[in-house]
């Protein structure tokens, strides 16, 4: 019997993509300084946010390699939760496109409306709460507390 055949190539190749994303992650971080003279700098987070993803994308490969080999059973792609997924990942897309256009707050808040409402499948009042909490909770940790100035839309927010 060809074990390999039971090998789910989905998984792989999800894990060579996120890999691939996470060395791009890496080299650009390298390009920035990782401390300032206060803390870390622009290339700290993106550095390891890099080499994180690198690393659990390898282990994902690594670990169902592995379980091919010892010809223990592999769960198969659901379909649904695919594309659930892959749903969350167009919102961020939009929500990003729309970050200088609409500024932070209105594209955060959109997002968190769409991932509640149709990733979670919760009710609107529910989803609209989380996002005014969560808009709220963003914009105080960081223009309040760190000074940092958000991306600001056409009405001044």
């Amino acid at each position: 019997m060809n074990r390999w055949r039971n090998l789910n190539k989905s998984e792989l190749i999800a894990a060579a993509l996120l890999f691939a994303l996470g060395a791009a992650i890496m080299s650009r971080a390298w390009e920035w300084p990782y401390l300032a003279e206060d803390g870390p700098g622009p290339g700290f987070f993106p550095l390891w946010t890099g080499i994180a993803i690198t690393v659990l994308s390898a282990g994902v490969a690594f670990f169902h390699v592995y379980a091919v080999f010892k010809q223990q059973p592999v769960e198969r792609t659901s379909w649904d939760g695919a594309a659930r997924v892959l749903s969350g990942w167009a919102g961020l897309a939009v929500s990003i496109a729309l970050l200088k256009p609409a500024g932070f707050v209105v594209s955060f808040l959109l997002l968190v409306l769409f991932l509640v409402i149709f990733i979670f499948r919760r009710r609107f009042i529910t989803a609209l709460a989380v996002g005014l909490g969560s808009c709220a909770g963003f914009w105080l940790l960081f223009a309040k507390v760190l000074n940092l100035q958000l991306p600001v839309g056409p009405w001044g927010f």
